[in-house]
């Protein structure tokens, strides 16, 4: 168990003054997040005031790393000297944005402020009130899971979300100003926090190939299976030889499986068996104690894991020795900085560049493979800086799932080396020792094998920051195992959180885990090159994809006597947590119904004609009302409600408004020709941002970048 201060990482932005006018789960992760980091956080109103207090039991764990202000004349000094202000977030009735008007951006130049919205006027909402599940519907991510109905998501995408987007765009804004000396304004919105984990199913391709046009099916149903002692488990092949290894362990003999066989998912096949013989491996599966099992699969080198409940995992020795779970000094627990980093000193670092674009003339180069490590280096693309993709001469396998490779890799320069050779190695070493920032996400001690592990670069050149992304960590007694989103999912309580009222674990096809793990390792390399820039320093990041898992239930808390609180189960039909917070049938669609506030309850009722607002009541009253008139009657009475809104996807991608914005990226393909996917989800008032980069071709960079290596 660790402190914030025993992490190095706590000294990133030491000295960094941030007020905290927010409100909601969003704005409050963004404030916990700079906290931990070293920032100095002063919050504008006291905690037990406000009404968020009831709604996340964690929001009081939140805010305990900020002082508060005793005064608005307090509150206004600290903001003369602030670098960065929290503005914004999640609705709430009882809620007031009372210290807004102390914002003015022509007041304070030098302030980076970070405004999340609940519903931006060009997108949806009209402006209307914003919470987590409103989010999710008007964005059409309810959508995602299953082709024939909505259900809420496991974790608070849109909250989420909306907090990686604000510390994305913040924290480049604040790299910006270390150079220009000039603030500006960040927005995001819940909205687009709830986007913000669609890139790999949101694309639109002119000539697709038929990997171009493949998207893993809603319905697809994954490796997860009840064992002898009642346990779950979920693993995953795919990769060369998975699928004859998981035969072997399982004893099934079949002759057609050879040494070489993957399991790879293919196209066009029947959703119930895409990722296996479901009823073959269920049988297998079912004579085998899960523990048992577990340590099978593993000796064979396949991810596997439990599915545990939320809070499962934080007494194991990895979590532990990966130091994401915070003791508190009342003797509670939480989910902390989900990153570490260690600290250089070089005598004389190089001057970091500067431009127009935040990250303008910032060199990265990338080691990673398949989405999460990758998606940390090409987030920074937006943002301007130059990243170099480094494939094996035959090409990263996971480019035969284009649409995942676009998301992890677009915007980027290719090339091509073959790292199980010195000369490759050396080669390697070179591009990385001219570059400002590094990244991969290999397992546990390749790096070190291959002379590009932290340590190496940073005696090469000090000044380096140097990410790595492995799927457990780069030490512990799990560093070495194979680790995937999916199962990811499992052990940090994800699937169990889904489907524990129905008594089926529920995977989600989002693929979350790797988003948040990428996008938590860009946030880190953004405070890393804030560091960079006001201090100097070089830095070793180290950003384990559990730990990403962990974090998308940072709603947890541990209290002092074990009881774990937060992120209640998702109920039996996967709509919502409770009955004034969850998805309703109509007569002709769904609706997302939110009743916040005293007195909620009884306006329901009163607008539906029911004496209670019970699940089953409130069920059979909006399924007799067509969806307009639902929403008519319920917004008359001030309860929010929105349409769970379908087609979203390529409304958006035909606006060309959305593309003026940078929510929508066009590119020209060779092959793919037209292409159109999501690009950034936040805003910046003075500094351009976007990037118009084609996705690259195998090596198609080789000659540019490594020739002048060469010689």
């Amino acid at each position: 168990m660790r402190t914030s201060s025993e992490n190095e990482a706590a000294q990133l932005l030491s000295g960094l003054r941030v007020a905290d006018l927010g409100q909601g789960m969003a704005a409050a992760i963004v404030a916990r997040f700079l906290a931990d980091a070293g920032a100095d956080v002063m919050r504008a109103e006291p905690a037990t005031d406000s009404p968020f207090n009831a709604l996340y039991p964690a929001y009081r764990a939140w805010h305990s790393g900020s002082r508060v202000a005793g005064s608005s004349e307090e509150l206004r000094a600290f903001l003369a000297e602030a670098d960065l202000c929290i503005l914004g977030g999640e609705d709430h009735p009882e809620a007031r944005r009372s210290h807004d008007h102390l914002v003015d951006a022509s007041r304070y130049p030098r302030l980076v402020i970070v405004r999340i919205d609940g519903n931006p006027a060009d997108l949806a909402g009209e402006g209307r009130p914003s919470t987590e599940l409103l989010a999710q519907a008007l964005s059409g991510l309810v959508w995602e899971q299953f082709p024939d109905r909505p259900v809420a998501m496991c974790f608070a995408p849109a909250s989420i979300g909306a907090a990686f987007q604000a510390l994305l765009g913040g924290l480049a804004a604040l790299f910006e100003r270390e150079g220009s000396g000039l603030g500006q304004t960040v927005r995001t919105s819940l909205l687009e926090g709830a986007m913000s984990w669609l890139p790999m199913f949101w694309a639109d391709f002119e000539t697709p190939t038929p990997a171009a046009a493949f998207i893993t099916p809603k319905d697809a149903v994954p490796l997860v299976f009840r064992c002898r002692d009642g346990q779950f488990l979920h693993f995953v092949i795919g990769a060369a030889g998975s699928k004859y290894k998981l035969y072997q362990v399982l004893g099934i003999d079949d002759p057609t499986v050879q040494p070489g066989d993957s399991g790879m998912p293919r196209p066009g096949g029947d959703p119930r068996n895409f990722y296996g013989d479901i009823d073959l491996l269920a049988e297998r599966c079912a004579q085998r104690d899960r523990d048992e099992l577990l340590e099978a699969l593993w000796a064979a080198g396949l991810p596997a894991e439990p599915v545990l409940p939320p809070g499962g995992a934080w007494d194991d020795p990895q979590i532990a020795r990966n130091g994401v779970i915070v003791l508190e000094p009342d003797g509670s627990r939480r989910v902390g900085l989900p990153f570490r980093a260690s600290l250089r000193s070089p005598a004389k670092p190089r001057p970091l560049p500067g431009g127009d674009r935040p990250l303008e003339g910032v060199r990265v180069v990338d080691f990673g493979a398949f989405v999460a490590g990758p998606l940390a280096s090409q987030l920074l693309t937006g943002l301007g800086a130059e990243v170099v993709k480094v494939e094996p001469p035959a090409g990263e396998p996971s480019r035969g799932l284009v649409r995942g490779y676009l998301a992890a890799n677009r915007g980027k320069k290719g090339v091509t080396l073959d790292l199980k050779t010195d000369a490759g190695q050396e080669l390697a070493r070179r591009l990385a020792t001219r570059a400002h920032v590094v990244t991969s996400n290999f397992r546990a001690g390749v790096s070190r094998r291959l002379g590009i592990d932290p340590e190496t670069l940073g005696r090469l050149q000090p000044d380096l920051i140097v990410l790595e992304s492995p799927a457990y960590g780069c030490e512990g007694p799990s560093a070495e195992r194979a680790g995937f989103d999916m199962v990811i999912q499992a052990v940090s309580g994800l699937e169990h959180r889904a489907g524990a009222a129905s008594g089926l674990p529920m995977w989600n096809r989002l693929s979350m885990v790797d988003f948040a793990g990428g996008t938590i390792g860009a946030i880190a390399l953004l405070c890393a090159l804030v560091a960079r820039r006001r201090q100097g320093v070089g830095v070793s990041l180290e950003a384990p994809l559990v730990n990403a898992g962990l974090f998308l239930l940072s709603e947890l808390v541990q209290r002092s006597d074990g009881r774990f609180v937060g992120a209640p189960e998702v109920n039996e039909a996967g709509t919502g947590f409770d009955s004034l917070d969850s998805l309703y049938r109509t007569a002709d669609g769904w609706i997302a119904l939110v009743g916040r506030g005293k007195g909620a309850a009884n306006r329901i009722g009163a607008a539906l004609g029911v004496t209670e607002a019970g699940r089953d009541a409130l069920a059979a009253a909006l399924a007799s009302l067509a969806t307009e008139i639902a929403l008519a009657r319920l917004r008359e009475a001030g309860i929010w409600a929105e349409p769970c809104r379908t087609g979203v996807a390529q409304r958006l991608l035909d606006s060309p408004a959305l593309a003026e914005r940078g929510l929508v990226r066009i590119t020209r393909h060779a092959i793919y020709g037209r292409t159109r996917d999501l690009g950034l989800f936040f805003t910046l008032s003075r500094s351009p941002v976007g990037n118009d980069v084609p996705l690259h071709e195998v090596g198609e960079h080789d000659q540019e970048i490594l020739d002048p290596l060469r010689a």
